[in-house]
């Protein structure tokens, strides 16, 4: 009986909160109506048992993760790292290259790695690529923080 209490006093305080807060016009009305339908189910959910013999319980599934669509979205944001480090390497060092970066399809889509290939060097001193090629390495390293190929 105490939870019962407990829990009206809760949803009626949550309520006021949310009615106070909420917007005016259409949205608002309907937050207020979710928040009322709130409180009669708290309300009528020990008549509910009651009459059903038990425990208000639902159903529970089981939540399966989609890898396909995990690798599709790690795929895609590869796709747009590599049009940025493209556009990066272009302005920062006058270097074109083409670029593969991997990504993992897990929940943070952290980077697994980057590998650059240079076509063009620009214009540049006789013997600068060289020195071109560790810097770039070391920048990138340094700004996505995995494994780096530069050649």
């Amino acid at each position: 009986m105490k939870s019962y209490i407990l829990a009206i006093a809760g949803v009626v305080l949550l309520s006021a909160v949310i009615s106070v807060i909420a917007p005016s016009g259409k949205m608002g009305k309907f937050i207020k109506g979710a928040t009322r339908l709130a409180i009669l189910v708290v309300m009528i959910s020990p008549f509910a048992s009651w009459l059903g013999g038990g425990n208000l319980t639902l159903p529970t599934t089981n939540i399966k993760e989609d890898t396909g669509y995990l690798q599709y979205c790690a795929e895609q944001l590869a796709e747009e790292d590599e049009k940025q480090i493209r556009e990066f390497l272009q302005n920062e060092f006058s270097v074109t290259a083409e670029i593969q970066v991997l990504r993992k399809a897990d929940s943070k889509f952290s980077y697994e790695k980057i590998s650059v290939i240079i076509s063009d060097f620009g214009i540049i001193g006789q013997d600068e690529h060289i020195n071109m090629i560790y810097r770039i390495q070391e920048t990138l390293q340094t700004k996505y923080g995995c494994p780096t190929e530069v050649t």
